[in-house]
């Protein structure tokens, strides 16, 4: 187990490098017509109000499922041991330390993404997608923690 975080790490780069290297990978998808300004000749996305409520409708039902994986995950790994250093007690299990970093982590996270959809609405789809996959993720760690128990 101690040499899985290099393999995770290393994959994680393999994967994320091609959109290091793009010019605008985080900006959000555009969807719908797309008007050009006479006077600039550049193409300018056109955002109707319905398609930024149905992102920001997006954007909050991820954070349900956000809640929700992260609520698994805590109750599948409580009383048992941590591998992760920060996580673990004096012990070396997942307790109410644990538990308190994870939520306050999931909190923040959530805090910060709403600062940033109030800012640009536009992102909320963007951020709703990284929600759903990070939910996925915490989802698998659950499932293989009910699996060794």
């Amino acid at each position: 187990m101690k040499h899985l975080l290099p393999t995770v790490i290393a994959l994680s780069g393999f994967f994320l490098s091609p959109l290091a290297k793009a010019e605008n990978a985080f900006a959000p998808m555009i969807e719908g017509p797309i008007t050009v300004s006479t006077t600039t000749q550049r193409a300018t996305p056109s955002y109707s109000d319905v398609q930024k409520a149905a992102a920001l409708r997006s954007w909050k039902r991820s954070l349900i499922l956000l809640a929700a994986s992260q609520a698994i995950d805590i109750t599948s790994s409580y009383g048992m041991r941590e591998l992760n250093p920060m996580l673990a007690g004096p012990d070396g299990r997942f307790g109410t330390k644990a538990t308190t970093i994870k939520i306050g982590t999931a909190a923040a996270a959530v805090g910060v993404e709403y600062l940033i959809v109030k800012k640009w609405p536009t992102s909320a789809r963007t951020l709703a997608k990284l929600n759903w996959a990070s939910s996925i993720l915490t989802g698998s760690f659950a499932v293989h923690n009910y699996a060794i128990k």
